[in-house]
């Protein structure tokens, strides 16, 4: 914002470009409105005169190793999917970071290497995964598109488990919501959530523990 404002950048909110200028190279840019539908509102066109466009399409993952290792991979995040762990399909194959998902702030690719690292040393000195409960999926649902991780084994975590997740649209005003089966553990008021940021809630071992007959773990937003 003090970029914007020192140097009278105007910025342009709901907007898109829908017409590129110059043949050898770039002369100019018309950009328009756009509705509710994300679809260019006629007659809000205006042109700007420039020499560099720079457009933001999105991001995947580095996957090419993931998939010429054969793992199994997450549709929505184009990356491999991992346990609590950060284990991925095959033993003794760990991924974390930009490997595994999209992130928009180096600190959580940080804590996510820190937490991989550690799972993967113990595997290396144990020589084999530790616990006896089963893998729990965990399900996203109404306005969460992915989580991290995928499943989770009350067995291996640790006291507390963050898990990550990104919501597929912009939310005011709702809550997150944690069920384990259809006993809801957590749930937090939240006054905007977007795309563009990660969220995350702490699982509790304890509580999982507390349900023998769990089959799913569930992470999705409500009204109330």
């Amino acid at each position: 914002m003090q970029c914007l404002d020192d140097f009278g950048i105007p910025l342009k909110l709901s907007h898109t470009v829908v017409n590129i200028h110059g043949r050898k190279r770039l002369e100019g840019v018309t950009i328009a409105q756009v509705d509710e539908n994300r679809k260019p509102v006629p007659g809000t066109e205006e042109y700007y005169e420039c020499d560099t466009l720079l457009l933001s399409c999105g991001l995947i993952p580095e996957n090419e190793l993931s998939k010429g290792l054969g793992l199994e991979m997450n549709l929505v995040t184009s990356g491999p999917k991992v346990n609590e762990s950060f284990q991925t399909s095959a033993e003794g194959v760990f991924a974390c970071g930009n490997v595994l998902h999209v992130h928009d702030l180096v600190d959580f690719v940080s804590k996510e290497a820190e937490s991989a690292g550690k799972h993967a040393a113990f595997y290396v000195k144990s020589q084999a995964e530790q616990g006896n409960a089963k893998d729990i999926p965990v399900a996203a649902e109404k306005g969460v598109r992915y989580t991290v991780p995928n499943t989770i084994n009350s067995g291996r975590m640790e006291e507390k488990l963050t898990l990550r997740f990104r919501v597929g649209d912009v939310y005011k005003n709702c809550y997150v919501s944690v069920y384990l089966n259809e006993n809801r553990v957590y749930h937090k008021k939240k006054q905007i959530l977007a795309p563009g940021e990660m969220e995350e809630v702490v699982l509790k071992k304890e509580e999982l523990d507390a349900v023998p007959d769990l089959i799913q773990i569930t992470v999705k937003l409500e009204e109330d």
